[in-house]
This record gives C-alpha cells, sequence and structure tokens, in this order.
C-alpha cells in the first residue's frame, strides 16, 4: 500500500514523502483493518512533523495521522459492533504514528482507538474532519465550561472559523446558547451560517473594547482556539464570576508554530498554571481527547445534522500531495477543515 511518510522532522516538503509500506494485517483480537478513504489533518501533526515541540518519542521514519473515515475489510474474533464493509470513522490514539493514517489502511484498535460507524447523511470527507477538533470543542465547552444546567447560556468562539472553532459554533448553538463568533470581517458570513447569533470582527478597531464594555460579566464559556495572552486578558471579565474560559491552544498563540524548546514549554506550563490558579475565572486547557466522546455526545449531533464539518473544496487534497496540507495547515488562515482524500 502507499502512504505518507514523515521520513525526517523538519519542512514539509523535505519531511513527508508518498512511499510503498507494508499493508499491516489484524494481530489480535480487538483490531479493525480500515481502506481509508479520507484522512482529517490537525496542526498537531504538523507541529510535530516540523520539530518544533520536542518530542523524543517521536522516531523517523513514521506514518503520522490521527483522523480517518473508511471501510472495514477485516476484524478480530473480539470485534462484534462492527462487520466487514461497514463505513466508519475515527481517531486513533496517537498523532505521531508510527502507524498513524496517513495511508490506504490502518489498524483501529476496538476499545482503544476512537471508531464509530459513519452516519449516511454525511460524507467520508466530513466524517474523517471530525476527530482531535470536534472532540476538542465539546470538551471546552460542554465538558470543562460545566455550564449551568438551567437557564439562558452564552458562549464565545474566538477563532470561529477554523477547524475548532467551527465545530465549536455549532455545538454552543446544538445546546440551546446563545452564540457570539470571533473571526475576520470576510469570514463572517460563514460563521453565520453555521449557527452564531452574532459575529465579531476582531479587524475592525475597538470592536474587542466594545465587547467588553458593553457585555461585562455575560458569558458563560469562553472558548478560544487561538491562544496566546492577548484575548485572555481583554476578555476574561466578560465572563460571570462562576464562568470557564477554556483554551484550545494555551496561552501561547499558535502554540507550537515556532520553536518550543525546553524552556518554551516550561514558560507556558507555568502561565497556563498561574491562570488556573490566581486567574480571575476558572480556566481549562484542553489537553485530552476523550474519544467515548465520539459514539454518546457527538455522533447524535452529525446524525441529525446540528453539527457538520466545514470542509471547502479547495481543502480536500490527495493523500500524495500531502506536503501541501502541511504548508495550509501552517499558514493559519484555514476556513474550516483540510482533509486528505484517498484515491
Amino acid at each position: 500500500m502507499y502512504a505518507l511518510q514523515t521520513v525526517s522532522l523538519g519542512t514539509a516538503q523535505k519531511a513527508l514523502e508518498y512511499v510503498q509500506v507494508p499493508k499491516p494485517k489484524i494481530q489480535r483480537p480487538t483490531d479493525v483493518l480500515i481502506q481509508v478513504k479520507a484522512i482529517g489533518v490537525n496542526p498537531v501533526e504538523a507541529k510535530f512533523r516540523s520539530g518544533n515541540v520536542p518530542a523524543p518519542f517521536v522516531k523517523t521514519p513514521s506514518i503520522f495521522g490521527t483522523d480517518y473515515a473508511g471501510i472495514v475489510t477485516a476484524k478480530g474474533d473480539h470485534v462484534t459492533d462492527l462487520q466487514v464493509g461497514d463505513a466508519v470513522y475515527g481517531s486513533l490514539l496517537m498523532p505521531w504514528g508510527p502507524h498513524g493514517t496517513y495511508a490506504e489502511y490502518i489498524i483501529a484498535r476496538f476499545g482503544s482507538d476512537a471508531i464509530v460507524r459513519k452516519p449516511e447523511n454525511i460524507s467520508f470527507e466530513e466524517a474523517a474532519a471530525t476527530g482531535i477538533a470536534a472532540t476538542t470543542a465539546y470538551q471546552g465547552i460542554v465538558v470543562d465550561g460545566q455550564l449551568p444546567e438551567s437557564g439562558p447560556k452564552k458562549i464565545l468562539i474566538i477563532g470561529a472559523s477554523g477547524g475548532v472553532g467551527s465545530y465549536g459554533v455549532q455545538i454552543a448553538k446544538a445546546i440551546g446558547a446563545e452564540t457570539v463568533g470571533i473571526c475576520s470581517g470576510r469570514n463572517a458570513e460563514l460563521v453565520r451560517s453555521i449557527g452564531a447569533d452574532r459575529v465579531i470582527d476582531y479587524t475592525v478597531e475597538g470592536s474587542l473594547d466594545k465587547l467588553v464594555a458593553d457585555e461585562k460579566e455575560t458569558y458563560d464559556v469562553v472558548l478560544d482556539c487561538i491562544g496566546g495572552d492577548e484575548y485572555y486578558n481583554k476578555l476574561v471579565y466578560i465572563l460571570k464570576k462562576k464562568g470557564v474560559y477554556s483554551s484550545a491552544v494555551g496561552p501561547t498563540m499558535h502554540a507550537g508554530a515556532e520553536s518550543v524548546g525546553i524552556f518554551g514549554g516550561a514558560s507556558m506550563a507555568f502561565r497556563a498554571m498561574h491562570h488556573r490558579i490566581f486567574g480571575a475565572r476558572r480556566y481549562s486547557l484542553v489537553l485530552k481527547y476523550p474519544w467515548i466522546r465520539f459514539a454518546q455526545d457527538l455522533q447524535p449531533y452529525l446524525a441529525n445534522g446540528s453539527v457538520r464539518s466545514v470542509v471547502h473544496e479547495e481543502n480536500i487534497i490527495e493523500l500524495k500531495d500531502g506536503a501541501k496540507a502541511h504548508l495550509k495547515i501552517e499558514s493559519h488562515r484555514t476556513v474550516g477543515k483540510i482533509v486528505l482524500r484517498v484515491l
């Protein structure tokens, strides 16, 4: 089979090679062999590939990738909930491989990796896009957000047109919250179309200052999909006393886009802990991706259409051209999700 292999750490053009590798085989009774149809691309994969994040456990050559959608072609004896021929989607446990989803075939382990039947109303590309981005948004808003059980809810999404943000807007709307998104003016219509009641254009001078002045202590959750202390320092007081500032990135904007190093990592950890202990409002950093959310919580929203993946045709790239996908995601200007298609 063919796979997009990370042969070294560095730039996308040098690190990623489309090569022929052995097709995986069923080895455990909980293994599921999947013919991959589409693969969701995530910033974390580009960050590890670049070498910007210190990770001695990342070995090369390796096949990166977490999120996938495809068809079951074989399964172990203990897998009874799925049948050969089922269309499925989900996520593997580790984004850095060594046997990740950037390949024509993968092994997903039932019970540890996420693997769920694909709803018929969504494409393989839309299903593959969900993974890390959708679970991050759900974790940040619903789980870490500790929303009130009754009464009106109000949620702000920073970076509302991006991968995590676009899911965040829809999840907030699906749970009945008044939803406000922050993005550039050129993406405002898209963010409205996926459920935002109001959009704030951060490029307009004074727009964020007006938000703070007019809506102090009125939000239950702020989901920050951009990161950095600038948004945190400016917007933390729009939260109610018991509100939660939930960050999908941390106290450094686009953390990992530049070389982090040991001291940089320690600095980010210290600042996040400082926000958590001494911050004016509760602070949460999404560090885990609860794969069980696929079946229990996200699947119903996807099946009824209240949450959909934003995947534009120009952001669907063939697996062999995966370096282009990494370059796109490193631009931090992508609207929605980037997906690799396996032909």
